[in-house]
């Protein structure tokens, strides 16, 4: 079983006008194909653009979703619901926020969210905020004061604190004012493909310190920047997670496709081809104890040690 710490499904589902519970020859995600992929659950990501409107309209749409029969979801709030999980034969999903975009300087609606299930987020997409800076953004802006005042809150409540898309200056202030573990939820090696995206080794040295735990991106940019999809192969992919198990060890590397949100190599076209990849990561060289850790157990060692 896997737990997959990004998908974009819920905007995909909008913007495509296809159904979840029906398997599709579009997109990369539903429920026919999470469960051929022996998916368990997944962090869902709404995202937040600049307003409380576009959160709350995004949270409506999880909602819909979830408590729709037909999807056979299950959402997750605590450690306990990935049992119901398996007995019900239904998979978990996780409310994660992609940015802190709208919420209020008082964090009123996000103690609101969190008792609507929000478990995760991030505190900005690629962009600047009342929160964070982004990458691509201003070099020499970090957290605002505020930002650093919603860290406290996000670990008060037990959110879980996903620096990929931060700069560096953001990154490093997390890292400076949190106690937790820290993910990246889908991000991948800097050292192996130059992307303002991923990680340099010294982020992915301090998301180990923190005991937290990075989520390996498909998206074709993030893996290579001379091949394009169709020649991207799983050897790539595993590139990245040898260079983490390498840097940081097996305990902090876990798998977060970005499905649904990116430009995907053929080889794992969609969530169903979970099977290949990791039966390939087994004949190149990972056990079964290494495997389950990239799997699922990572990510439920981080929920955890954050998770109230």
């Amino acid at each position: 079983m896997i737990i997959d710490g990004h998908i974009d499904v819920l905007f995909a589902l909008q913007r495509q006008q296809r159904s979840f519970s029906r398997e599709s020859e579009v997109g990369h995600v539903d429920l026919p194909r999470m469960k051929k992929g022996n998916v368990l659950a997944a962090f869902f990501a709404v995202f937040p653009k600049v307003s409380s409107y576009s959160i709350s309209r995004g949270v409506d749409y999880w909602f819909q979703l979830v408590d729709n029969p037909e999807n056979e979801l299950l959402q997750i709030k605590r450690i306990e619901d990935f049992e119901k999980c398996k007995r019900e034969n239904k998979v978990g999903a996780i409310l994660h926020f992609e940015g802190s975009g709208g919420l209020e300087s008082e964090f009123h609606n996000l103690r609101n969210y969190h008792k609507l299930g929000l478990r995760s987020m991030g505190l900005s997409w690629s962009n600047l905020n009342q929160f964070a800076t982004g990458v691509g953004n201003d070099e020499m802006r970090g957290l605002t004061i505020e930002g650093k005042q919603l860290l406290g809150e996000m670990e008060e409540l037990g959110i879980i604190v996903d620096v990929s898309h931060l700069n560096e200056k953001s990154f490093w202030d997390v890292v400076d004012n949190t106690s937790k573990p820290i993910i990246a939820s889908h991000s991948n090696a800097y050292s192996l493909c130059d992307h303002i995206r991923n990680l340099k080794d010294e982020q992915i040295e301090a998301i180990g310190e923190s005991n937290g735990t990075i989520g390996i991106n498909f998206c074709v940019s993030f893996l290579s920047s001379e091949l394009n999809k169709d020649e991207i192969t799983f050897e790539i992919i595993k590139n990245h997670i040898d260079h983490i198990v390498d840097k940081v060890g097996i305990n902090h590397v876990s798998l977060g496709s970005d499905y649904d949100g990116a430009t995907i190599p053929t080889a794992i076209k969609d969530i169903s081809h979970y099977p290949i990849l990791l039966k390939y990561l087994e004949e190149t060289g990972y056990n079964e104890t290494e495997l389950n850790k990239i799997k699922y157990e990572n990510f439920i060692r981080v929920m955890k040690d954050c998770w109230k």
